[in-house]
């Protein structure tokens, strides 16, 4: 029953127990389901059965097909805590309307609570309201969580004050125009008789207003008389009308219960609480918007903190120069030294007036408090996080020693994939894990130079990938030597030599010669300058064992440095490209007078504390065909390095010199482990291949075709591979992707 959400089960835990809202997201932190909750813990666990309840059996009974979908989809869950249930009612609203998540039910109207409007015209008109109107000059209060109960308050508040007017008599009234008759409603008692002049205009303001006080928090005028009435209805024997106003009375006790999230006032503001727990902070802003708070934002900061008012100077400007939607108002929860310059500089991006502030009282506070009391929450619940992916880790790490026999720890692990389309721009990708974490900087990618396009030969890639990345960690062998020949030994050299490149001005030559006891492995006739980081020369490989070859060009680049090289060179292939040289589109210059051999580039280098590191294990994207082609390599090289491949289909772990898979459970926290790296090997792949195509490595003729752009040209060479794939598509095909308008301008473009 979802092993996967083992680890939230235990942050669940520790989850807040006051009211609020929840969030379910996926692997990406996509937003998948959004509510409301009473108690948030409980209603996180419900989501949740131990898997001791039996669940496991019979699921879909206790669980519903559409929670079951949910939880196939949970990757980690946030809340926000508010201080009462209407609060997180008003919140979720809010935020579902923002965010649309997948698993909600989007509502086409603002059915979830109302408002009481009130115009201000000189016969004010009374309304309830679904969602206030930003370009209304009306006051607004609330929000109301029941449209029945606050009318039905609004109808007992009418026997109190007698505030109710008719539509006739206010419409005509507010066009200066008198009534033309009485109304049915003043007729059935419904009306206060302004239609027909029973009430003055200072009579009917004086009744709106006592309404508005009630509106406002004052409700003693109105329980007062409300309460006389309900004695007089029981003393009368009226006890269902009676019961009525107990229930009224019941109802606006309940309106005494304060909210912060939403309000009236149509204010934009931006409330920023922090907390700091062992250093680190924890920042949330609560943005409210026309008076409704509508999204709860984290923001990171790293490095160690220990006062708030120095997080909130650092915080403001860097937050607030990438972010579009400044507001009106910043809450800060305390002063600061440069408030006024930091407002200053808001102004000046806004183009109007942002002031910061520290409430110490107010609606405004409460809001302040409400996002202080998310950011504790939050720090809370990252240490939990940390604390449960650090138990998680050193798990995983035994488990996986254990399955495979390995005594030393595995403190660095590395990942491979390769990745290609249809047999173009395939690159490979090399991702780290350090003590059980990623290690972002770490990573590396390498674009394939041994396979041909069109050619697809995952091992002979796989090869390639491993031989660059572990000759960094080669031996030297001590029988390889370099000679770099002085003056006298460079001119005796050249005698027998038919071609060499010329020596422009400001250049010096030099020949190194590599050899292997008495036999000549490789030989290079440079030119360096000392004014350019470059070299151009001439190559000769004598050597005939790959091995051989290998361990010369590591000599020579040992001897040469990390300049960028124009190698001439006959005898070079795909041996060479490993370490870097590859066909050049630009010529040595003719300065140099060179003959018409071919020419090989290699970038500048520089020394990769990365490359350089020994890993504890491979883990190959692969099952037994992957692994042994990286056996060769560690077996040419002589190296012991623990290899496994994990298969994608059954999520298979090979070991080599195995051919049935080794007992690692599904379940397990290694296996977790493995497919993390897996799939970060595999993301890694993909995002080298696509900028390589962003770059437009190929399918230059594409960038031809008008009405072709990035992302067309993008799904063409996905799904084709290649120009000339595309070219002898038949039309249906391309038309799965292109118009007709676009096809009729590929076809005439790449004819």
């Amino acid at each position: 029953m979802n092993d996967h959400l083992e680890e939230i089960r235990k942050r669940v835990t520790k989850a807040p127990t006051e009211p609020g809202v929840y969030r379910w997201l996926n692997a990406k932190g996509e937003v998948l389901y959004i509510g409301k909750a009473k108690n948030l813990k409980n209603r996180l666990k419900s989501y949740l059965p131990s898997r001791q309840a039996g669940v496991q059996k019979e699921p879909d009974k206790i669980l519903g097909p559409w929670k079951l979908s949910l939880i196939k989809h949970i990757a980690d869950f946030d809340v926000t805590v508010t201080t009462t249930e209407l609060e997180a009612l008003i919140l979720e609203t809010n935020m579902i309307k923002e965010s649309k998540p997948k698993y909600n039910v989007l509502m086409k109207d603002d059915k979830n609570y109302v408002y009481v409007r009130i115009t201000k015209d000189e016969y004010p008109v009374l309304s309830v309201v679904r969602q206030m109107d930003d370009d209304d000059d009306a006051r607004y209060f609330g929000p109301y969580l029941s449209s029945y109960h606050i009318k039905r308050t609004l109808n007992t508040l009418h026997d109190v004050f007698r505030f109710r007017a008719c539509a006739l008599s206010t419409d005509a009234l507010n066009r200066d125009k008198k009534p033309e008759r009485a109304c049915l409603e003043y007729q059935i008692g419904q009306c206060n008789g302004l239609c027909v002049g029973d009430i003055s205009q200072k009579q009917y303001n004086e009744s709106i207003e006592a309404v508005m006080r009630f509106l406002k928090g004052n409700h003693t005028d109105a329980v007062v008389a409300l309460k006389d009435m309900m004695e007089d209805a029981a003393t009368n024997k009226k006890f269902e009308k009676a019961g009525k106003l107990r229930d009224t009375l019941i109802y606006i006790e309940s309106l005494d219960q304060k909210q912060v999230v939403s309000d009236t006032s149509r204010e934009n503001t931006d409330a920023i609480g922090i907390a700091l727990q062992n250093g680190k902070a924890q920042i949330v802003v609560l943005r409210e918007r026309n008076g409704r708070l509508v999204e709860e934002r984290t923001v990171a900061i790293a490095g160690e903190k220990d006062l708030i008012c120095a997080v909130i100077s650092e915080l403001i400007p860097q937050y607030y120069s990438i972010e579009t939607d400044i507001p009106d108002l910043i809450l800060i929860q305390e002063e600061i030294e440069d408030r006024q310059i930091l407002e200053a500089w808001l102004a000046q991006i806004r183009e109007k007036n942002v002031e910061i502030r520290a409430p110490e009282r107010g609606k405004k506070s409460k809001l302040l408090a409400l996002a202080e009391s998310n950011a504790k929450q939050k720090i809370s619940q990252q240490f939990a996080k940390w604390e449960a992916a650090a138990n998680n880790i050193t798990t995983a790490l035994q488990e996986l020693k254990d399955a495979l026999n390995i005594e030393s720890d595995l403190k660095r692990i590395e990942g491979y994939d390769i990745s290609h389309l249809g047999g173009t721009e395939t690159v490979g990708s090399m991702v780290v894990i350090k003590n059980g974490k990623s290690a972002n900087k770490e990573y590396r990618s390498f674009t394939i130079r041994t396979v041909k396009v069109g050619e697809i030969d995952d091992y002979k890639a796989l090869k390639e990938v491993l031989g660059r990345r572990l000759k960094y960690l080669t031996k030297h062998d001590a029988s390889i030597t370099v000679k770099k020949l002085k003056k006298k030994e460079r001119e005796d050299w050249a005698k027998d030599q038919k071609y060499r490149l010329s020596l422009p001005k400001g250049w010096r030559e030099e020949v190194l010669i590599i050899t292997k006891g008495e036999v000549d492995l490789l030989t290079v006739d440079v030119r360096k300058s000392t004014k350019e980081k470059i070299i151009y020369g001439t190559m000769h490989m004598y050597a005939k064992d790959r091995e051989v070859q290998h361990a010369a060009l590591d000599m020579l680049e040992k001897e040469l440095g990390k300049l960028e090289w124009y190698m001439q060179c006959k005898e070079c292939d795909d041996a060479a490209s490993i370490h870097g040289l590859m066909p050049s589109v630009k010529p040595i210059p003719e300065t140099f007078k060179p003959n018409k051999e071919p020419v090989f580039h290699r970038r500048s280098t520089s020394d990769d504390a990365s490359l350089k590191s020994t890993p504890d294990l491979l883990v190959i994207d692969g099952g037994k065909g992957q692994l042994n082609a990286v056996t060769e390599v560690l077996d040419t090289l002589q190296m012991k390095i623990p290899v496994i491949g994990l298969a994608k289909r059954e999520e298979e772990i090979f070991v080599p010199g195995d051919s049935f898979p080794i007992d690692l459970p599904n379940n397990s926290q290694a296996s977790f482990l493995l497919q993390r790296l897996r799939d970060e090997a595999h993301r890694a792949a993909n995002t080298h291949r696509e900028k390589r195509i962003a770059k437009g490595l190929i399918g230059s003729a594409l960038d031809e075709v008008n009405g072709i752009g990035e992302k067309t040209k993008k799904e063409l060479l996905q799904k084709f591979g290649s120009v000339d794939t595309i070219k002898s598509a038949s039309d249906n095909d391309l038309l799965t992707i292109l118009s007709t308008a676009q096809l009729t301008a590929l076809r005439r473009e790449l004819r």
